[in-house]
């Protein structure tokens, strides 16, 4: 029964949407054909609105041709159109230009400027209309070109008479067959309208839109033509009318004019009118369609609810149960994992508390209490924090201190949310951590752990350290006192050695002589190293960072092994490869120690053969380092095993057993060679030399120099300087030392004073005046620094006067502590006659002896020094490649023109201070590469200069330009002889 009820109600539902949209089909018809009408009506509205328009320009238009042809009196050159522009632009902007034209065709004058010669063609319909007769009427002409513009344009034009009735000429008018045509009535019957003027002949005269011909054509369609002919105004449908004409053309005729005013409407806009009113009908036909489906649907609908209300009883009475059995299932869970939670938090080895965000207590564990003491009448569920921390400064827990202010200080932090880590010291001596951290819905937990044991092996390990500490600390004081200790009696046993050799000696004794200050200076090297190793071991060895010539370098340490080398009938070679720059900057005292050990080495195993020391340039190890230099010392040694070269590099460790050794050595060298290039940031490592021997190699950043060094003393070929015979104090307290020290400033002319301890060196300066003191820094009764300190009190000058310090402490620090003290120089024992005059010389101003005097007098007997000494730039160039020399030789000679100009800036500025810097520089410059006449020049400057002697320092630098230039053509061409060799 309730099938037959739902089918019938469908049934009812379909038949009643079929009536409708019947009724829809017919309202459609209805609505298109009204749709029709309502354009037709716009349409022709429009027409009747450009008719206006028309009539009304092309009346004004005339009027003003008749005025001018009046006023021409038959002659069209009295036509006068000056400021007639504004008065034709008032008519309607479409009216471009007025013209005069003469019976012969001639334009003789015109609205847009002279135009005088212009001829025209006598086809034009303004010429024909007006030629044969007077139409007393004006003649509308087809689109032609208009003089002056060169625009297509409509004409209206009117015939000036003779007095006689012959013709004189026309004047016409021009409009733009698209704004004449163009305005409101369009807006009207849409966007896609066109507007037209067609003259009775089809042709169309004025256009403005698309749809219809251009202006000048004829109309296309015969059905429009004919209408147009044969009626004065009217209307055709789309039906009439063929495409692409308009789909709806109104027009409206111009008998006075032979014109007719069209509009067309297009008929996409046609279609778009009636679709406007087709959607309407349709959307209310679909809403009502719609309302109809879901009446019958709710109706239908209706019969089965009852039997779907029951399933979704029954559905929900299931759902209700498996919900009940859910929340069982999860509270039997929750109540397990609280269960686990009691049992992790009771057998932590860490309390913990947690606290909600009214910072009340939510839990506990008992290793809480065992930590903190806490009393059991504190800690409750829901114990409040104040109360907790109030209990706790009671019973001392946070030292002395107000109990109310301590309260509201952790209130405070625990309120801002200032958590982290940081730890306390129980009362009772153990140290608790504590670790806090906020909850995201408010509140915290903190967990307890005693750091205890942890804190007492940290304090066990700083005392083990600070023992380790002072423990190096007093190594390096012992190193320092068994250095002064034996440095001591090694300056007197050298120095005396050394007086010794300077006296008359049969060869016997000399060998003897020899023999002993050889193995004094051995034993001196070892105890340098023996002091080296403990620097670094110490951490304190310091390094010098300058700019220096790697090639010089690397040559200055093979030669000073060539002689050994020699001896033992091997051979030794240098090689720097093209990629390594002339200039570096790194530490040079420690490259060169490093390359002394490794050369020493290779000297002292190879047993003929060839010896090769080479450098080559490195990728640096990351983007932004520096780059590096690979450096190698290859030996014709017996090799080193693979198993063995674990202990190479270990400090003492020798390869040979004491017993089998066939050389000499400490097994110092490698260790301090593998310390030092890690300590300059490289590493070092030994491999095998093809057909025999070893490669040790070693890799160092060095970055290019910032400047080109100078040279670091002047060429022997330089005039000699010694200081002048000086006043001295020796403070000493070895007799044996005093004996050296003294007799080598004897030798040298010098009154020598000798005292033994820092207060005797005082009362002698006190009570008379001296040129310098060297003083011992370990003296009995009063040491130097202390001595130094009290000369340094006394009024000028005696407390004033230089003081060098005399150590054999050599470890870092000492000299700039000595420096500190006062002391103006130190000299490391043991101590010679050159190093003792180096000193005098640099702290005492210079003697004027004969040699300088007669280097700036430069008298005409004195032998010339040479432009060039190629033996020196043959030592320069040992082992380096011609494009290397030639690098090399191009940098000296920018570095002299430079330092030239430098000078001639400086004499005419009369700067003495840069002119004594810049010929000291060049002087340095040029002696490094053997130009001895540029570096001898540049020495009389640099003398002159310091003597006070301005004029002289003058007179000498005028030569120096001169010099160079010599100096710059002799090296150029020993370069080319060198890269042609």
């Amino acid at each position: 029964m309730r099938f037959d009820r739902r089918l019938a109600l469908s049934l009812l539902g379909l038949l009643a949407v079929l009536v409708l949209w019947a009724a829809v089909l017919g309202q459609i018809g209805r609505d298109r054909a009204r749709s029709l009408t309502e354009t037709a009506e716009r349409a022709s509205v429009a027409t009747l609105a450009l008719e206006n328009h028309l009539r009304r320009v092309f009346a004004a238009c005339d009027a003003e041709l008749l005025r001018l042809a009046r006023e021409a009196e038959g002659h069209a050159g009295a036509v006068v159109l000056a400021g007639l522009s504004t008065r034709i632009g008032a008519i309607d902007p479409a009216l471009t230009s007025l013209a005069v034209i003469d019976p012969d065709g001639r334009v003789v004058g015109s609205t847009l400027g002279p135009l005088r010669g212009v001829v025209l063609a006598d086809d034009r319909d303004y010429l024909q209309g007006n030629l044969a007769f007077d139409p007393a009427r004006p003649i509308l002409g087809r689109p032609a070109v208009e003089p002056g513009s060169g625009r297509t344009a409509l004409t209206l034009s009117r015939r000036i008479n003779r007095p006689g009735g012959g013709f004189g000429g026309v004047i016409v008018a021009f409009f733009d067959p698209v704004g004449l045509v163009r305005g409101e009535w369009l807006d009207a019957v849409g966007a896609d309208a066109v507007a037209a003027l067609v003259n009775t002949e089809a042709v169309v005269l004025a256009r403005s839109g698309d749809g219809l011909a251009a202006p000048g054509q004829t109309l296309s369609d015969p059905v429009l033509a004919a209408a147009l002919r044969g009626s004065a105004a009217g209307v055709l449908t789309p039906g009439e009318v063929a495409e692409p004409t308009p789909g709806l053309i109104a027009f409206r005729h111009l008998p006075d004019l032979l014109g007719a005013a069209v509009i067309g409407v297009a008929r996409a806009t046609m279609e778009q009118n009636a679709a406007a009113g087709l959607w309407r009908t349709l959307f209310g036909a679909l809403a009502a369609t719609v309302a109809l489906a879901a009446l019958v649907a709710a109706l239908v609908l209706e019969a089965r609810r009852g039997v779907r209300r029951e399933a979704e009883l029954e559905a929900d009475r299931v759902a209700l149960e498996a919900a009940n059995r859910a929340i069982a299932r999860a509270k039997r869970q929750a109540d397990e994992k609280s269960a686990l939670l009691e049992t992790t938090l009771a057998n932590l080895s860490d309390g913990v508390t947690v606290f909600d965000a009214k910072l009340r207590l939510v839990t506990w564990n008992d290793r809480l209490q065992d930590l903190l003491g806490l009393p059991d009448e504190v800690l409750y569920e829901g114990a409040p924090y104040e109360g907790i921390i109030r209990a706790q400064a009671a019973r001392g827990e946070f030292g002395t201190v107000d109990i109310e202010t301590e309260v509201r200080r952790r209130l405070d932090v625990v309120r801002s949310g200032r958590f982290g880590i940081y730890e306390r010291t129980r009362p009772d001596g153990r140290v608790i951590e504590f670790k806090r951290t906020g909850l995201p819905g408010g509140g915290f937990v903190t967990i307890y752990t005693d750091v205890t044991p942890r804190r007492r092996a940290e304090e066990q390990m700083r005392r083990a350290r600070e023992l380790a500490e002072a423990a190096s600390a007093a190594k390096s004081s012992f190193v320092a006192v068994v250095s002064h200790e034996i440095r001591t009696p090694m300056n007197a046993v050298i120095g005396t050695l050394g007086l010794l050799a300077e006296t008359d000696l049969d060869a016997e004794q000399r060998r003897y002589v020899e023999t002993a200050h050889e193995s004094a200076e051995h034993l001196l090297a070892i105890i340098n190293d023996i002091l080296d190793l403990s620097k670094i071991e110490a951490g304190r060895l310091a390094l010098e960072t300058t700019d220096f010539a790697l090639a010089s370098l690397m040559a200055g340490a093979v030669d000073l092994f060539r002689p050994s080398a020699q001896l033992s009938g091997a051979t030794i070679r240098l090689e720097i490869g093209e990629s390594v720059p002339p200039y570096v900057r790194g530490d040079a005292g420690r490259l060169r120690q490093i390359l002394l050990n490794l050369i020493s080495n290779a000297v002292k195993f190879s047993r003929g053969g060839d010896i090769v020391v080479s450098a080559e340039g490195a990728p640096p190890q990351a983007v932004g380092l520096a780059p590096r230099i690979r450096f190698a010392v290859a030996d014709r040694g017996p090799g080193i095993p693979e198993s063995e070269r674990g202990r190479l590099f270990q400090p003492f460790s020798q390869l040979e057993p004491p017993d089998a050794r066939r050389t000499g050595g400490t097994g110092l060298g490698l260790a301090i060679c593998r310390r030092l290039v890690e300590l300059l940031g490289g590493t070092i490592g030994v491999e095998d030399r093809p057909g025999g021997g070893s490669i040790f190699r070693f890799t160092l950043p060095l970055a290019p120099a910032e400047r080109i060094p100078e040279a670091a003393a002047a060429e022997p070929t330089l005039p000699a300087r010694r200081p002048r015979r000086a006043r001295v104090l020796l403070a000493e307290d070895s007799p044996a030392n005093q004996l050296v020290a003294a007799t080598w400033l004897r030798k040298d002319g010098h009154h020598v004073d000798v005292v033994a301890n820092g207060i005797e060196a005082v009362d002698a300066v006190r009570s008379r005046p001296y040129d310098i003191v060297f003083m011992d820094v370990f003296m009995p009764e009063m040491d130097g620094i202390a001595a130094t300190a009290a000369i340094r009190r006394l009024p000028p000058p005696a407390g004033a006067v230089p003081i060098v310090a005399l150590t054999a402490n050599v470890m870092a620090g000492d000299r700039e502590r000595f420096l500190a003290a006062g002391m103006n120089g130190v000299l490391a024992k043991p101590v010679t006659g050159r190093i003792l005059a180096e000193a005098l010389l640099r702290h005492l101003h210079a003697a004027e002896d004969t040699a300088v005097e007669g280097s700036l007098a430069a008298p005409r007997d004195a032998p010339q020094p040479p432009v060039l000494d190629t033996e020196h730039l043959a030592r320069l160039g040992r082992g380096l490649t011609a494009e290397t020399l030639a690098s090399l030789i191009r940098s000296c000679i920018e570095d002299v023109r430079a330092r030239t100009a430098a000078i001639r800036d400086a004499v005419a500025a009369a700067d003495a201070g840069r002119l004594r810097r810049e010929a000291h520089a060049l002087r340095g410059g040029a002696a490094n590469y053997g130009l001895a006449a540029l570096a001898a020049l540049a020495s009389r400057v640099e003398a002159a200069t310091a003597s006070g002697d301005l004029d002289e320092a003058r007179l000498v630098a005028t030569g120096l330009d001169t010099a160079a230039e010599a100096a710059c053509a002799a090296l150029t061409a020993s370069a080319e002889q060198a890269a042609a060799g």
